[in-house]
């Protein structure tokens, strides 16, 4: 089989798992040659391929929790659990990367904002006090405090979890697909119909105002930037940009085919690309840059419109 085929094949499969129910269409032309395509052409005889991807090798994971001069309640430590496990079944199901095993992270629960600056202070990351959490990828770790709201603690825990996954599989993912991702996986949740999620509220709000203030970078600009600049501008906290790549990752799930569109983007990174994302939009993006952006402009009026749900 060449490695055009397979492309073509894996291409046309990223397209069912994502769009769910897609057919995809098979004849043979007069020299013999197989083609496949999601679209039915009636000038030919076409068949519909009956396409079974194989079954998926993840399962529920064991977490590790401890905690330092703090007690969880049972409640408090499945909901954990079970947030972890809906992040690890994300990439998964929707981002088609078998998680056939956990991703070696402990997580380290302090009290209070104090106990856990001190702990990272003595690791040698003071530079990073101000933030809700962190995962250090040198340890397996990921660490957190109890926030005075709660919840929120919990939806640390699913952001540097998210970290903890892209650094272990994608390590070649730009910072803005990074931290985007951990950004919508802490609205990550799951029901008896499956995984969903809602807008990031913050991430929403700073958004819609960095756009009234005509201070949103433009789609093409943030995707030429480079992590090391995406980072600075995201440290010195003068910018919008972790909140925009929060909701452009949330603007990409929210539809079929933008949602095969991350999934290439995840894979080609996966395989070692380190081409910066605006020189992948074109080969990638029905429309390419210029549609993209349309899109994305139009999307960002209401920013989307009820939650988005994965069938499987």
């Amino acid at each position: 089989m060449s490695a055009t085929f397979q492309t073509t094949v894996l291409v046309l499969l990223l397209l069912v798992a994502t769009a769910g129910h897609a057919k995809i269409y098979k004849w043979v032309d007069e020299h013999g040659k197989v083609h496949f395509s999601d679209r039915q052409d009636h000038s030919v005889k076409q068949e519909v391929v009956d396409v079974k991807p194989r079954a998926s090798e993840w399962s529920r994971f064991e977490i590790r929790i401890e905690t330092v001069d703090l007690e969880l309640t049972a409640e408090e430590k499945q909901q954990i659990v079970d947030g972890v496990n809906h992040v690890y079944e994300f990439y998964d199901h929707v981002l088609s990367f078998d998680m056939y095993r956990t991703v070696p992270v402990n997580i380290l629960i302090f009290k209070d904002m104090v106990s856990y600056r001190n702990y990272l202070i003595q690791r040698d990351r003071g530079w990073l006090v101000a933030s809700y959490g962190l995962y250090m990828p040198s340890e397996h770790q990921i660490v957190v405090y109890i926030q005075e709201d709660r919840e929120r603690t919990f939806r640390t825990i699913k952001h540097e979890v998210s970290h903890a996954v892209v650094n272990s599989i994608v390590p070649y993912a730009p910072a803005w697909l990074n931290e985007g991702l951990a950004e919508q996986m802490e609205m990550l949740e799951r029901d008896d119909a499956g995984l969903y999620f809602e807008s990031h509220p913050e991430n929403r709000w700073i958004v819609a105002k960095a756009r009234e203030q005509g201070r949103l970078t433009g789609i093409d600009q943030f995707l030429k930037l480079p992590s090391n600049k995406w980072r600075h501008s995201d440290m010195s906290g003068s910018g919008s940009v972790r909140a925009q790549a929060g909701q452009f990752v949330y603007f990409l799930l929210a539809k079929p085919t933008r949602r095969s569109f991350l999934v290439r983007l995840m894979h080609n990174f996966n395989r070692g690309d380190r081409t910066l994302s605006y020189y992948l939009v074109d080969d990638n993006y029905i429309g390419g840059v210029n549609m993209l952006g349309l899109d994305w402009r139009r999307w960002l009026h209401a920013q989307g419109e009820g939650s988005v749900r994965f069938a499987f």
